[in-house]
């Protein structure tokens, strides 16, 4: 197998796509960082900000910066968990809620695009279910586990 090439196209992949959500995101006034945010609270309503920090896979400070943005804009709000004060909870505002219509189909027309060219359903399906269970891998891993002793 050319794991060269597969790593290429996993850069381009994410790049592409990342490009086209960012250039719709535009009519939104959002950023890619505050539309996965969006995105990933329609359906996580109520989780904590560390939650979601650690769902997406980036720093505390970069999803701070994204929450205070949509917060400021109206999009979201913090509630203080009850039962833990350290915790802040993320809820959708009603301007949040009635955004997610074209937040959600702005990824539907990408992915639309990318299997509108000969992908049967099966293949649909596989592909899926191979990146989510490379996600899952990739996310249990860190330096060691991969490269073992190896110096950084």
């Amino acid at each position: 197998m050319n794991y060269y090439n597969a790593a290429i196209d996993f850069g381009i992949i994410r790049r592409c796509v990342q490009s086209l959500i960012v250039e719709a995101c535009m009519e939104l006034g959002l950023t890619y960082a505050e539309y996965i945010l969006l995105y990933v609270l329609y359906d996580r309503e109520g989780c904590s900000q560390e939650d979601m920090a650690s769902y997406i896979r980036v720093d505390k400070a970069a999803i701070t910066r994204a929450i205070q943005s949509m917060e400021l804009r109206g999009f979201l709000y913090r509630k203080q968990d009850s039962t833990d004060r350290r915790l802040k909870r993320l809820y959708l505002t009603s301007a949040g809620k009635e955004i997610e219509s074209k937040v959600k189909g702005i990824l539907e027309s990408v992915t639309n695009y990318i299997f509108s060219d000969g992908f049967t359903e099966l293949e649909q399906e596989i592909f899926v279910k191979c990146l989510q269970k490379i996600s899952i891998r990739i996310s249990n891993a860190d330096f060691s586990t991969i490269f073992g002793n190896m110096r950084r």
